[in-house]
């Protein structure tokens, strides 16, 4: 008998061993399977629901990775593997990279490297009862899955939290939203039943539920987006906005980004009263831009902007006050009424004595364009921070006594017109226009866009691409 035959059975025995070894730690690592999402270049996590994710590396197929890292979190030979071009992560390594917009460095054994950008998600939002929930988590970080429909909520409650500018409940969102390039539509979002009066919210018969809402100031589907959130990638459809002062489409008040967005004809914004104040207007997109605030490739194509010729404004704090406005009724010697009357600032602005009798009539308002105004705007009420490559359909108006006019843009501060908000001029506007329909449908418009995010041609108006985190079936 050869006695060399157990020894070679065992050369046999060892080396099918370290096969089945191999193997075994092959299938360790996460699998592409029939019916996974496969990104190209950025990739999203759910955290509300993980999974593992695949990305598509085809140009780097040849090769073979050694590791992946995002910050400190190092991947171990289970969490990863590599086939075919395909890069498959296991949603363990991405539950410990934390929250936010990440980007993963891929080492290969050559020595190379490559990253992936990733969105690390509180939620991919496909439903409107998910979009109006943003308010349980100011801060979270948003992706939209798909078009999002809003008309099963019958009065959307604004997004973020103001009460007063000092309260220290005032919650604004500072998170981020990316739309991917979706439509977020049919939204009501109306503090109160009439264009006319706040007699309803006075009575407590308004239609938003949270009492940070129901002032009506700053209003838009974002109350206020603080400074550190960003609303991006998203078309606004038939959204329908209502407010009582500083109203807009997207936000009454942006303190943080918005970009890349659009705001189509079937939008519209109201305003209540204005105040004869500079500061208190509306616009096609937001009514302030604040000082920290940046927008930037932002297109509004509305024109249904409107403020009503006479507004009554009821609020406790008019009992017994008498000042700069239009009609304070002085049915008692204290001005017992609950209600004040503003108008158009096309007229006058009455100056009131202490005992609630005119003591002057005072010139008209104007605005940093050099113009009179009433408050409307077709980009922005007012401009503190900056807005650049933005435009606006172009369209006049006839304001309440006034004469039909352009109009503007938006408007920046001056401190000849406003001194009381600041001694310092404040706004930076570059680039920004209001155009035609013929002109918005013009390529030419959009020099400035990044065509990657926007589908730019002639004889129609921008659209986003959608979705712009791209992803494909697997077969």
């Amino acid at each position: 008998m050869n006695k060399r035959l157990p020894s070679i059975f065992m050369a046999l025995f060892l080396l099918t061993t370290l096969a089945s070894c191999n193997e075994s730690k092959t299938e360790k690592g996460p699998k592409a399977q029939t019916g996974d999402l496969i990104y190209e270049e950025k990739v999203v996590f759910d955290t509300s629901n993980p999974t593992n994710i695949s990305v598509k590396l085809e140009v780097y197929k040849s090769k073979k990775i050694s590791s992946l890292s995002c910050g400190r979190a190092k991947s171990s030979a289970d969490t990863f593997t590599f086939s075919k071009g395909i890069l498959t992560i296991s949603k363990d390594f991405f539950t410990t990279i934390g929250s936010g917009e990440k980007t993963i460095q891929v080492a290969f054994s050559d020595n190379t490297k490559t990253q992936i950008d990733a969105i690390i998600a509180t939620k991919v939002i496909t439903t409107a009862q998910e979009f109006q929930a943003i308010n349980d988590n100011l801060k979270g970080i948003y992706v939209l899955g798909n078009d999002i429909d809003l008309s099963s909520i019958p009065n959307f409650e604004p997004l973020g939290k103001y009460y007063e500018e000092t309260d220290i409940r005032n919650d604004y969102f500072h998170g981020i939203l990316e739309g991917n390039g979706y439509t977020i539509k049919n939204a009501q979002v109306y503090y109160c039943n009439s264009t006319t009066s706040s007699e309803d919210v006075y009575n407590h018969n308004g239609l938003f539920k949270e009492e940070c809402h129901k002032n009506g100031d700053n209003i838009g589907l974002f109350q206020i987006i603080g400074s550190s959130g960003v609303v991006r990638n998203v078309r606004f459809d038939n959204i329908k906005v209502r407010g009582r002062t500083i109203v807009g489409v997207i936000a009454g008040n942006c303190s943080g980004v918005i970009e890349n967005c659009i705001v189509t004809e079937t939008c519209s914004a109201q305003m209540g009263t204005h105040f004869y104040d500079n500061d208190c207007n509306m616009g096609g997109v937001v009514g302030i831009v604040a000082g920290s605030g940046s927008i930037n490739n932002v297109v509004s194509l509305t024109s249904d902007l409107f403020m009503p010729d006479e507004f009554i404004d009821y609020s406790a704090d008019y009992i017994g006050k008498s000042g700069n406005g239009w009609d304070h009724p002085a049915t008692a010697p204290d001005n017992s009424a609950a209600w004040w009357k503003f108008a158009g600032v096309d007229r006058d602005v009455q100056n009131y004595g202490d005992d609630g009798s005119v003591s002057a009539t005072s010139s008209k308002e104007t605005d940093s364009n050099g113009s009179q105004t009433n408050g409307i705007y077709a980009f922005a009420g007012k401009t503190w921070g900056t807005i650049s490559n933005s435009l606006a359909i172009k369209f006049n108006q006839t304001p309440y006594k006034g004469t039909q006019r352009e109009v503007y843009f938006t408007q920046t501060h001056l401190p000849a017109l406003k001194k009381p908000s600041g001694d310092v001029a404040l706004g930076t506007v570059t680039n920004c226009f209001t155009k035609t329909a013929e002109e918005l449908k013009d390529a030419a418009t959009y020099a400035s866009f990044d065509t990657t995010i926007w589908n730019v041609g002639n004889n129609a108006y921008p659209t986003l691409k959608f979705p712009l985190i791209a992803s494909s079936i697997k077969e």
